[in-house]
């Protein structure tokens, strides 16, 4: 009685036959609610839009299909949505959703379409596909491979690149260094080149740290605080060795040990380095200025520099704790 009511002309029998069918909660229901996606009246086309999201997802992929062909493209994203509840099986439908102009039915189909079995051709058509965001989840999917991402490193997009770094280099997959040359030629961002070279490529890391900016120079100085903890460790003494002594200054922030402080004042001392710089390691120092050995360090700075700036900075940090305390 509740279906038949559905096309009733009287709206209060159409209303109660809705709600009767939501109190019912038979998914076998649903194909009675499809005429009612194309209702003048807002009211009927929500509760249909409803009865999709409760029923659809305990029966097949193609009951979505109404909604897929439907002209209301808000009606093809519903599907889209929810299409990660359903077990991945019947593609031909969704692939007609995937044929929608719009991203958010291409994204979501392709995403289903490639758990499935069977669709070598889909991913191939996909890694072609002039949006970014498609080609990167064909990147994701099961078809792909280390070789692939490697060979979609030359992609135009930085985006692109960006994921194939990532996951080369959870894979400890090792590039050759004519990849790496083209992608720094290209102008690909040192922000995803750094950490690949720091677990792939230690030397090709002290040779990128040579010509890097200042943005670049923290992307680095980051990289190595959340894995060097020792002027012993292997990626600091490479950059000691190469006269990186910015970086270097930089990583010792925060830390503090004979051998730490001893690298530290080396530093300051070197009028070959940025004195703006070395003014900065002086003045980071300012919390331990109590210590008799950082005021002594900074006295001899003050009165063997030839930088007036290390000479002022030096001299406020040896009289520092003084000044406190009176």
């Amino acid at each position: 009685m509740a279906i038949s009511n559905l096309k009733s002309k009287d709206d209060r029998k159409r209303r109660r036959a809705v709600r009767e069918l939501f109190e019912l909660d038979d998914e076998k229901h649903l194909s009675a609610f499809v005429p009612l996606l194309a209702d003048p009246d807002i009211w009927y086309r929500s509760k249909a839009i409803d009865a999709f999201r409760m029923w659809s997802i305990r029966q097949e992929v193609s009951v979505l299909e109404p909604l897929i062909t439907h002209q209301n493209i808000e009606f093809n994203r519903v599907a889209a949505n929810l299409l990660e509840k359903f077990d991945n099986a019947e593609t031909e439908v969704i692939r007609r959703l995937f044929d929608k102009d719009d991203l958010v039915c291409q994204i979501r189909s392709a995403e289903f379409i490639l758990k499935c079995d069977g669709q070598e051709l889909f991913f191939a058509e996909l890694l072609k596909n002039p949006d970014a965001r498609l080609r990167i989840i064909a990147l994701e999917s099961k078809y792909s491979s280390t070789e692939i991402l490697a060979d979609t490193l030359n992609d135009d997009s930085i985006k692109v690149v960006e994921f194939c770094l990532n996951v080369l280099n959870d894979n400890k997959y090792k590039l050759d260094d004519e990849i790496i040359n083209s992608m720094v030629n290209r102008g690909v961002s040192n922000k995803l080149l750094i950490p690949y070279l720091f677990d792939n490529d230690p030397e090709k890391l002290v040779e990128l740290a040579a010509h890097i900016g200042r943005q670049d120079v923290k992307i680095l100085v980051d990289t190595l605080r959340k894995n060097c903890i020792s002027v012993d460790d292997e990626p600091i003494k490479s950059m000691i060795n190469s006269n990186q002594r910015v970086i270097v200054g930089r990583w010792l922030q925060g830390k503090k040990g004979p051998s730490e402080d001893a690298l530290r004042w080396e530093i300051i001392g070197d009028e070959t380095v940025d004195e703006i710089e070395r003014a900065r390691f002086l003045e980071r120092l300012f919390s331990r200025c109590a210590e008799a050995e950082i005021k002594a360090k900074a006295k001899e700075i003050a009165e063997t520099s030839n930088s007036e700036l290390i000479k002022l900075t030096a001299h406020n940090l040896s009289t520092a704790s003084e000044q406190a305390q009176s």
